[in-house]
């Protein structure tokens, strides 16, 4: 009697889809630490096991160019999107927010976002 609850049905689908899983407070992350959800992620080869850097339509020419200038440096596991949202934002492979700048200065947000990369994939040992 209680399955057919439509918030136990929420619930449910919530939890066995793993949508509701967030990251906030992992090292790992800079973001919200949630899933990215939005249609700049539709067509070409969807994610692909890459980050998407998406970034909006209406940034300044500089923010632009050194974006386009990250990426290429970064072209192996990156690849550049428009975004209707306002701001940066880099998505995981696994679809999960990696970080997130809203009105922020766009070339101080490409600064964190090339030093989170570079520590993505670092392949030095750890210090331990």
């Amino acid at each position: 009697m209680v399955s057919r609850l439509a918030p136990f049905q929420h619930a449910f689908v919530q939890r066995l889809s793993e949508l509701g899983i967030a990251y906030s407070g992992s090292p790992i992350i800079e973001g919200p630490g949630e899933r990215y959800f939005d249609d700049s992620l539709r067509g070409g080869k969807g994610i692909g096991g890459r980050f998407v850097f998406v970034m909006d339509n209406d940034a300044d020419s500089a923010t632009q160019k050194a974006a386009q200038q990250l990426c290429e440096s970064f072209s192996d596991i990156v690849e550049l999107r428009r975004g209707s949202k306002a701001g940066i934002t880099l998505v995981r492979p696994d679809g999960y927010i990696a970080y997130a700048a809203k009105g922020r200065d766009g070339l101080s947000a490409l600064a964190s976002l090339r030093s989170i990369l570079e520590r993505q994939t670092d392949d030095s040992p750890p210090i331990s």
